[in-house]
């Protein structure tokens, strides 16, 4: 705690790589609680003591500051239970067994035939340099851990196979593609909506369009068409805002849907503040855009794959 204290401010953040038991974490929020700073702290660990040893520490010395044998000694004051944590961010990284385990590979009738086929073989045959050099990336694409694009239609419902901390069970665990996107483009993040959700009737025009019956939407509190939205600044000062909605298998009626819930939100009009508008799945978004307003759109799934696997040279 006097380390922290010597080389910090009230408003510093501590950042500490290697995080043990959380000693750093527990220190920060004592001296809070002594001074009235609002330190902040950033633990890394890998070892399967965070879930058994940080994570519980933590818990409890933000309940109250004083334990013995697993149990409070005493309640925390009001006063140390205002300059104690509110909450905390836990980010867990895919592991290097995670993303072997999350990938599926898939070889059609076709490929296996002309795999085992007489001319492919031999030691400089096409089989031996095939499975050398060509076959994880090939049979691997569209696997989960090397972002299966296809699953972007539920963003909400994007799943990874995470072997639990303490054993060599995996279980299935939904991924946070929102806040994956926010890291992934450096977003420094204002304003974060809840999900809005919507239905919707449809009619044709005589001459064969589609439009909203009404031309409305109606929002319910369960419906067909839900849409979240992230405001912030990119790292080069261009305000953001990021669309995420769910896709159906229509893609005239889900392109109609985002076109209205836009305009209706008012981000096609000429002074919409933002820079850069990013959204998931094919749209016609800039069709709306007036002629003398300047944001651009943007595809969620490309930037999120190109800076997900590209090299630094490539960004």
């Amino acid at each position: 705690m006097d380390s922290i204290l010597a080389v910090s401010d009230i408003e510093s953040f501590t950042l500490d790589f290697f995080a043990g038991s959380g000693t750093t974490g527990h220190a920060v929020i004592n001296l809070n609680r002594e001074d009235g700073g609002r330190r902040k702290f950033i633990l890394v660990e890998m070892a399967d003591y965070f879930d058994t040893v940080l994570l519980p520490r933590l818990k409890k010395v933000t309940f109250t500051p004083e334990w013995k044998d697993g149990a409070p000694k005493r309640l925390a004051t009001s006063a140390e239970t205002e300059r104690s944590p509110r909450m905390f961010k836990i980010v867990r990284l895919e592991s290097y067994e995670d993303t072997l385990n999350n990938l599926e590979l898939r070889r059609s009738k076709e490929q296996e035939d002309v795999l085992f086929s007489s001319e492919a073989q031999g030691p400089d045959g096409f089989r031996e340099q095939y499975l050398l050099h060509y076959m994880l990336d090939v049979e691997s694409r569209g696997s989960q851990s090397l972002l299966n694009i296809e699953a972007f239609d539920d963003p909400m419902a994007y799943q990874l196979k995470v072997k639990r901390p303490g054993s060599d069970e995996s279980s299935l665990v939904t991924v946070d593609l929102i806040e994956t996107f926010n890291w992934l483009l450096g977003l420094t993040v204002q304003h974060i909506a809840a999900p809005q959700v919507f239905n919707a009737r449809f009619v044709r025009t005589s001459e064969g369009r589609l439009e909203l019956e009404g031309g409305r939407l109606h929002q319910l509190a369960q419906g067909t068409w839900w849409f979240r939205t992230v405001e912030g600044t990119t790292p080069d000062g261009r305000k953001t805002l990021v669309i995420w909605h769910n896709l159906t298998d229509s893609i005239e009626q889900d392109n109609l849907v985002l076109d209205t819930w836009f305009t209706t939100q008012g981000y096609s009009s000429k002074d919409s503040e933002f820079d850069l508008i990013y959204v998931n799945g094919t749209n016609n978004l800039e069709n709306l855009r007036l002629p003398d307003a300047t944001w651009k759109v943007r595809l969620i799934e490309e930037d999120f794959k190109r800076l997900m696997f590209e090299d630094e040279e490539g960004i």
